[in-house]
């Protein structure tokens, strides 16, 4: 029989960190990831595909490679490509990052990438961080050679 594709994994993950420094107790915050597949990791290796070589004109043997990569934006990439589900709310009390149902039931963003990244920036960098660390959970395939963080 031949290979026959399977749904993604999707998990639900609790910001305990981000919690306890915002001193929330009533309600666990949570971020609901999906595994990514091939056309989410295609969007992300673009990032990585300019790469430039430059010759010394005075020293011709001498030669440069220059990519110029954003790790922050490597992460917000990440994030936005598998973020499914979040229950930040922000200063007007309305989700941060909405949500709607797919057409297979499964969360899914209601939000463009610029409205995504306007959100993004509203949080405090540890809690971007710990939002990033579980997409690396379920992700391992985007974490560096040795399982450590971007």
């Amino acid at each position: 029989m031949p290979l026959k594709l399977i749904a993604p994994l999707y998990e639900t993950y609790t910001l305990d960190r981000s919690d306890a420094l915002y001193d929330n107790k009533d309600d666990p915050t949570t971020v609901t990831i999906k595994q990514a597949a091939q056309g989410e990791h295609e969007q992300r290796q673009s990032l990585f595909s300019r790469l430039e070589q430059k010759w010394n004109q005075l020293s011709p043997d001498e030669v440069s490679l220059v990519q110029t990569i954003s790790m922050e934006e490597v992460k917000k990439l990440e994030v936005y490509l598998t973020l499914c589900d979040c229950n930040i709310v922000g200063f007007d009390d309305k989700p941060l990052f909405p949500s709607k149902s797919d057409k297979d039931g499964n969360p899914t963003l209601a939000m463009s990438k610029s409205q995504f990244a306007t959100a993004w920036a509203k949080l405090l960098p540890e809690t971007a961080r710990e939002i990033h660390e579980k997409v690396l959970l379920l992700n391992p395939l985007w974490r560096r050679e040795g399982g450590e963080e971007l």
